[in-house]
């Protein structure tokens, strides 16, 4: 289905540009309100959170302001911390696996990359599940995971070429300072937003957009 293929991919993280040129100004609002309350370290996976919440407002054509990310924050603040926990669990066995298998035997360098593309994949899913919270009419945390997970296993080349994406968006802000500061964080929030609702377009879970707004 071509709806499944990486074109789907580049379709989302161009339409989240788009977007994100026309709200400029918001996003950079919200993306250096993120960066100051995630240097706490204890309001990092809120911040995170309500980063996702306000972007997922966004992506439904409504404008956030830094109001709505505070409210957030204290509605998400216990399920914030028990998604960074999930999330870094995962992200830390994928990544001692590819370290340890790296730099062996060629069949250990395929083990390597075997879970460099897992890891690949499980950040993916962990992208996914707020969206999937904010769909959600109950919220359910625990769900949203396994709704997340589903939505990447059942189309990995999407989830695979997302995550490329993603990964050069910010290698190049890491190298251009400024737009990872002002745009970056809020930005793949966005995009995760867009690829939730395309991901349940291609599964028949939402109705399809406008062909104008397609357009």
């Amino acid at each position: 289905m071509r709806s499944r293929t990486p074109i789907a991919a580049v379709r989302v993280v161009v339409r989240s540009a788009g977007d994100g040129w026309d709200a400029l100004l918001v996003m950079a609002t919200l993306s250096l309100a993120w960066i100051g309350l995630s240097l706490t370290v204890l309001l990092a996976p809120p911040a995170t959170a309500a980063l996702f919440e306000t972007m997922h407002e966004l992506a439904a054509g409504r404008t956030p302001g830094l109001g709505d990310l505070l409210r957030s924050m204290r509605r998400r603040f216990v399920a914030s911390w028990a998604w960074a926990a999930w999330g870094l669990a995962g992200l830390t066995l994928f990544g001692v696996n590819v370290w340890f298998y790296l730099g062996g035997s060629d069949a250990l360098a395929l083990a390597a990359a075997a879970f460099a593309v897992l890891g690949a994949l499980f950040a993916v899913s962990a992208l996914f599940v707020w969206p999937f919270v904010f769909l959600d009419e109950d919220g359910r945390f625990l769900r949203a995971i396994r709704n997340a997970v589903l939505a990447v296993l059942a189309a990995p080349l999407f989830a695979v070429t997302l995550a490329l994406l993603l990964a050069g968006v910010i290698a190049l802000s890491a190298v251009l300072v400024v737009p990872l500061a002002v745009f970056t964080p809020a930005f793949v929030c966005l995009v995760a937003s867009h690829a939730v609702a395309d991901r349940l377009r291609a599964f028949g879970k939402l109705p399809p957009r406008p062909a104008v707004e397609a357009e």
